[in-house]
């Protein structure tokens, strides 16, 4: 239960036995005292919930009814309507429509674009009311007008404009007076986008500052001029995008941030310059220089089966899969999930995909184009050096532009699965699988499920497993690539895109309400377990009682462009979450293939570790990924020839920092054991950079207590953070700057203690 909903009388129910902790019983539980919740949730229509609840609990789902159920049963709440409110007007209109039982197909028209998550909706929103203020006082100023309430600004009477917005005006007055002006272009007619004090926060809400002044610009001058102003305040720059990352790695309080996203870029998503003719191979979105995507002429391979590619850092992701698709043409072979993402933003931290056969996003990388700390642009294309820029996050400057190697496009074959979690991933022994999960399975079946995993995790393009939390199937989303382009359709299509995204903002919306505040932890996991499982492909239930003879069920397959199978789901942004992942080598067996034993143990590990607790603070999900390794000094995945990328997720309203961070150090300890027992070296087990890995703790060679900055740096990457300071070093001396400059221009306290200390 949340902290957040102490002032509702608990329901005081015993959490279950360990035997009883799965999605039947918890369902049968929550339909049984659910209405202890009736009266103090009067604005909830139950009678939705009780019927979704029992269709569900007898495998009786239509995806798009119970979702229909699920948002009629919270649409008259306040937490709803203020979610709806924010929303743009035609995806109001298209939900409404929507629930009154309108196909999605037929609601998504041609020109249908993805709406902006409410999270970056209300990050630039208020950048945007900042940006009109602005431009109001400086109209106020040059007309003479005294005073703060010029009709341009308030249509109020000065009574009643509320002390807030008085104070905010004022504030922005007194902050302007010293506004930098900064050019954009070489004619000095064109200024930088600044806007003075803004509070920043990230996606995940882990990091908040404020930086003395935030830059939105769009030409590579204009990153120039920033970085010398800079210079000359003794000031720091820092960049974001969507601000996706969990770490402490943005700007500070006080220092310069750079917004890669301009706000008409930002509340357009995906941009319809994206998706422009058929033979346009460069895409230059406004003007904006950081928005580009080009192939480098004469860059193709000698077989035709590669070619590079240069795109700006502020291209997004939706952007980059439209223009691949569009052209149809080459790909990146791998790529994040995420769309609402910029290229840079993925790049910097050292970003991955899926695929046993696939390194990082940075190991593709043939070029970086920066401005470095004197306000000069550079480029770097050396193979040697690029292991050092391609992965540097941000440290090495300003990135504007990366040229990427693309594969000739290929095609995603899709076959998701629903298999049971005792056969998607076999456990290393029978016993480790809870008596909750357990059946009646015959040797044959486990043998067969064991060589069907090792076959999706050794020879797939693309393999991921999610489980959620109680439940007694994984979701299996491996699949292999094929050359043949016939038959390929768009995936997912505008209905399913717009189903896609609204499952996932009902989804914020579920988990903000105090209703699911104030409900047992066990049923919070079952609700999202509920939802999640029936908004992924098949949307169809197997046989009542969890599977059909094999153990799982699966749609026919569905070939799409690359891009698409990489980006195969849509929306997710719109449900914060927290998130800790860790990279595990993977070793080989005597035959020189992946020993993916240590893979079952880690998945195996987690679900034990779940399983002892009904409240257990994962209550969303744990994925898996299998990967190669990488050639990126910093990289979690360097040294590795395989590696096992796996992750547990929940939800902030759902449980404390405390609760959470207990939770993470329980996960980590489980996973460091491998080093212990000698699977895998000591320090190979590490975090993703970007998830959230900084308020763990470690042991120490001499077993002392660690925090995880020190253990990162003085055992995990105690020689690649001295060889990734000495490639900058060498860069450096040919491009005349020094390590130094990287420090006083481009960092910030985490890579102060990290990198430079």
């Amino acid at each position: 239960m949340s902290s957040q909903s102490t002032s509702i009388p608990p329901i005081n129910l015993p959490p279950p036995p360990p035997g009883h902790l799965n999605g039947h019983y918890i369902l049968g539980e929550i339909l049984d005292h659910l209405s202890f919740y009736e009266s103090t949730f009067d604005r909830i229509k139950f009678d939705e919930l009780y019927h979704l609840l029992n269709e569900v609990r007898n495998h009786n789902v239509d995806r798009e009814s119970t979702y229909r159920s699920f948002l009629r049963a919270f649409e008259r709440t306040t937490t709803y309507q203020n979610s709806f409110k924010e929303l743009d007007p035609e995806t109001r209109e298209m939900i409404g429509k929507w629930l009154g039982g309108e196909n999605a197909g037929v609601l998504t028209k041609e020109d249908f674009k993805l709406p902006l998550s409410p999270a970056a909706r209300k990050h630039f929103g208020h950048l945007q009311k900042v940006r009109e203020m602005m431009r109001t006082l400086r109209e106020v100023k040059q007309n003479g007008i005294s005073g703060l309430l010029h009709d341009a600004l308030s249509k109020t009477e000065p009574e009643k404009l509320s002390t807030t917005e008085s104070g905010d005006i004022a504030r922005l007055e007194d902050a302007m007076k010293d506004l930098p002006q900064i050019w954009a272009d070489t004619e000095s007619k064109i200024h930088v986008e600044c806007y003075p004090s803004q509070v920043f926060h990230n996606w995940g809400l882990t990091v908040q500052n404020t930086p003395r002044w935030t830059f939105i610009p769009t030409t590579v001058l204009g990153i120039q001029n920033i970085v010398k102003f800079a210079a000359a305040q003794n000031l720091r720059v820092r960049c974001a995008g969507f601000r996706h990352s969990w770490s402490s790695t943005f700007s500070a309080d006080g220092e310069i941030l750079i917004s890669l996203l301009n706000l008409e870029i930002a509340n357009e998503v995906p941009s319809p310059l994206a998706i422009a003719s058929d033979h346009v191979e460069a895409l230059q979105d406004a003007g904006n220089e950081l928005k580009t995507i080009e192939m480098v002429p004469g860059s193709e391979s000698l077989d035709g089966k590669t070619a590079l590619c240069r795109v700006g850092v502020a291209v997004t992701n939706e952007q980059f899969r439209r223009w691949a698709v569009r052209n149809n043409k080459w790909a990146l072979p791998v790529d994040v999930i995420l769309v609402e993402v910029t290229v840079g933003g993925v790049n910097g931290p050292i970003c991955h995909g899926a695929g046993i056969g696939h390194k990082t996003i940075a190991d593709y990388v043939r070029a970086v184009e920066y401005i470095d700390a004197n306000g000069t642009p550079q480029i770097i294309s050396d193979a040697k050096e690029l292991k050092a820029a391609a992965g540097c996050f941000g440290l090495l400057g300003v990135v504007t532009h990366i040229t990427f190697a693309l594969d000739k496009m290929s095609y995603a074959l899709l076959k998701p699965a629903k298999i049971d979690v005792g056969l998607a991933i076999p456990p290393p022994r029978g016993e480790d699988i809870p008596l909750a999960l357990q059946k009646t399975w015959t040797k044959a079946q486990i043998a067969a499920a064991q060589d069907d995993f090792v076959s999706r995790a050794s020879n797939d393009y693309y393999s991921e497993w999610f489980w959620f939390t109680f439940q007694k199937q994984a979701w299996v989303n491996s699949w292999s690539t094929t050359s043949d382009g016939e038959g390929a359709v768009e995936y997912p299509c505008r209905g399913e895109t717009f189903l896609q995204w609204l499952e996932n903002w009902f989804g914020g919306v579920l988990t903000s309400h105090p209703f699911f505040q104030a409900i047992p932890g066990w049923w919070q996991a079952q609700l999202l377990a509920t939802a999640g499982m029936v908004a992924l492909p098949p949307t169809s239930f197997a046989a009542r009682g969890g599977s059909s003879g094999s153990g799982s069920v699966q749609d026919a397959v569905t070939k799409t462009p690359l891009p698409n199978g990489l980006h195969f789901r849509r929306g997710i942004q719109n449900m914060r979450v927290r998130d800790m992942e860790f990279q595990i080598p993977i070793p080989a067996q005597a035959d020189g293939k992946p020993d993916l034993r240590i893979v079952q143990r880690a998945w195996w590990d987690v679900i034990q570790l779940v399983y002892s607790d009904a409240e257990t603070p994962m209550r969303l999900t744990m994925e898996m990924r299998i990967m190669n390794g990488s050639e990126v000094i910093m990289a979690p995945q360097r040294g590795n020839q395989w590696t096992c990328s796996i992750e547990v997720l929940t939800i902030p309203d759902s449980v404390t920092d405390g609760e959470w961070s207990g939770f993470c150090v329980q996960v980590k300890d489980l996973w460091l054991r491998y080093e212990d027992e000698g699977l895998v070296p000591r320090g190979s087990v590490r975090p993703h950079w970007a998830k959230e890995w900084e308020s763990l703790t470690f042991a120490g060679e001499r077993g002392e207590s660690l925090t995880a900055r020190q253990y990162l740096k003085t055992v995990a990457y105690k020689d690649a953070i001295l060889e990734f300071k000495d490639t900058l070093t060498k860069i450096g001396h040919k491009q005349e700057w020094e390590l130094k400059d990287l420090q006083h221009r481009f960092s910030n306290e985490l890579w102060d203690e990290m990198i430079f200390d």
